[in-house]
This record gives C-alpha cells, sequence and structure tokens, in this order.
C-alpha cells in the first residue's frame, strides 16, 4: 500500500501533539468532562400489546460507570492538550480565544460524537460549546481520542456557516489525521473510490496532499476564507494556480490502486 509518509510538507506537521501541551502552547479555555447518566425513560403512554422498548439503558452498572468517568476524564485531558495543536494547524494565535467547551458521555446521543452550541452560526455569542460522545461508541471504542480533536477542532473553527460541508469536516479530519494521529494511523484512499469533494477523512488526505505539493498555508489560508464567509472554489486557483477539480484528478492519479 502506497504511504502518504513522503508528502509532509512542513515540520510542525509531524511534532507529537504533546510537543503543544508544554511551556508558553498550553493555553486553552475552560474544558470540563463528565459521564451523563441515563434519564428515567418518558411514559410512552398506550401501547397495548407491543412495546419498542428503549436502546438507552435505564441502569448501569458500576463497573460500566467507573470506565464512563475514566474515559470522560480522558477526553478532557485529550482536548485541553491538543487545544494550542489545533491553533498551531490553522495557524491561529495562541492566544485566541473561545467560550468554555463541555463534554458529556451520554447515552442519550446514538451517533459517534457531536457538537453544538458553538461556530456554524452560534460564532462569539456562544455561551459555550457541548461536544456530545456516545456512551455507547465510547466503551466500544476506547482508544478512539482523535474524535475529540475532530469536534474540538470544529469548536475553534466557529464558521459562520456548515458550507460546504466537506471542507468543513475535512478540515476537521486534516487536524485530526495529519497532525494529531500517529503516521502509521493515517488514512490512504484508494484510486476509484476517492474524490477530493468526499468529506472526512478522504478530504482530510486531499488537503495534506494538496498543502505538500502547492501551498504549504493551503488549510490555515481555507480556514480563514470560510471563517471570514468569504469562501468561493475560486479560491483553490488563487492559492494554488488549478481548480479544484483540475487538484482533484491529479491527486487521485497519485493514489494506490485497490487491492
Amino acid at each position: 500500500m502506497a504511504s502518504l509518509k513522503h508528502l509532509l510538507p512542513i515540520a510542525f506537521l509531524a511534532v507529537s501533539s504533546a510537543a503543544f501541551a508544554t511551556g508558553s502552547f498550553d493555553a486553552h479555555p475552560k474544558i470540563t468532562s463528565r459521564f451523563e447518566m441515563p434519564k428515567p425513560p418518558k411514559p410512552s403512554g398506550d401501547t397495548g400489546p407491543f412495546d419498542g422498548g428503549t436502546s438507552t439503558p435505564r441502569v448501569v452498572d458500576a463497573e460500566t460507570k467507573a470506565k464512563l468517568e475514566d474515559l470522560a476524564k480522558t477526553y478532557g485531558k485529550v482536548a485541553r492538550d491538543n487545544y494550542q495543536l489545533i491553533l498551531k494547524s490553522l495557524e491561529l494565535s495562541p492566544d485566541s480565544k473561545i467560550a468554555p467547551v463541555e463534554i458529556v458521555l451520554t447515552y442519550g446521543y446514538d451517533g459517534v460524537a457531536a457538537t453544538s452550541g458553538s461556530g456554524f452560526g452560534a460564532g462569539a455569542e456562544s455561551k459555550g460549546a457541548r461536544i456530545e460522545v456516545s456512551a455507547k461508541y465510547a466503551l466500544a471504542h476506547p482508544k478512539d481520542l482523535g474524535m475529540i480533536v475532530h469536534e474540538l477542532t470544529h469548536v475553534v473553527q466557529s464558521y459562520p456557516a456548515y458550507d460546504p460541508v466537506w471542507l468543513v469536516e475535512g478540515i476537521a479530519d486534516y487536524v485530526r489525521w495529519f497532525n494529531y494521529e500517529e503516521v502509521g494511523h493515517r488514512p490512504h484512499p484508494k484510486q476509484g473510490k476517492a474524490t477530493a469533494r468526499d468529506s472526512y477523512q478522504t478530504t482530510g488526505a486531499f488537503l495534506y496532499w494538496a498543502t505538500g505539493k502547492y501551498n504549504k498555508d493551503l488549510v490555515p489560508k481555507l480556514n480563514a476564507a470560510l471563517t471570514a464567509n468569504t469562501y468561493k472554489e475560486s479560491i483553490w486557483v488563487d492559492l494554488t494556480g488549478k481548480s479544484l477539480d483540475d487538484l482533484n484528478t491529479e491527486w487521485q492519479a497519485t493514489l494506490p490502486l485497490p487491492n
């Protein structure tokens, strides 16, 4: 399988996140984390002899509760330790401030993780962000700490609009997979299956390639345009000399063939 390792364009992209959690790079907003016990189910009324039940447990045993509380502490530490890494990746001032962030492990959310209360319309008026992590997912994937970096990146992004979605999510995963995660864990999209607009890991990989090939400041410049609500697709020509479609075609040709 071909590797993107040779594309590394700038020294700080390979620096461990721990480097930004020490010295003068340890400032972060107020970040708290906790496990939220399941709430009693609401009465469903007269359903006759049929009851669909609920996916939320009514009782969480002591061992599970302890695991989730430990994971909540870990998530909080990951967020605090890597806030400056996110700012560095987007070339934002280390003194940049965001509203307080609360990380909540909950059975009330059935996805993986989601952020609310900040960004994509909330802007500077936000009183705080809430990152919800599915308790079921957390228990099944206790080593997935990068999702916290992805969600905290959304809090930092705080764009006026969630548009274009593929780029917003791609930038968050670029920060996660190519700045936080270990090199060996990076995604490797395949020819015939990947496009620049696929979002998440795939778009993150495309951004990493374009950064190394054309413009080391590409992602910070895209982030600035999204923040100012001035993003237009023509910005790709301005920043790289090529259209997004041409970049996509060139990038696809560098990808490994499917197995």
